[in-house]
């Protein structure tokens, strides 16, 4: 085991491009594997975006519909209830 993490070392520190980090890291702003990166973390963010509008449009719908019945309710029981012609004698 301590002759394999020994030769690890070794070979990283002799051949340092091999043991560099990817081209993202390492600063290639033009490869492909940067604009890759760069899609997948739009996508990610095009799927968050598109789902918070979906919570948000759901509550709205919620809120609408609540505020329509309660405008119902409010009609409804005005309507229902006996006028001040009746209730005197």
């Amino acid at each position: 085991m301590t002759a394999r993490v020994s030769a690890g070392m070794l070979t990283a520190l002799l051949v340092p491009r091999v043991a560099s980090a990817c081209p993202v890291c390492f600063g290639a702003s033009d490869g492909p594997i940067l604009q890759g990166s760069n899609m997948g973390i739009a996508a990610l963010l095009m799927v968050t975006v598109a789902m918070l509008g979906a919570f948000a449009a759901f509550f709205a719908t919620l809120a609408r519909r609540e505020s329509h019945r309660v405008g119902q309710d409010a009609t409804t029981t005005s309507s229902l209830a006996p006028s001040h012609r009746e209730l005197a004698p």
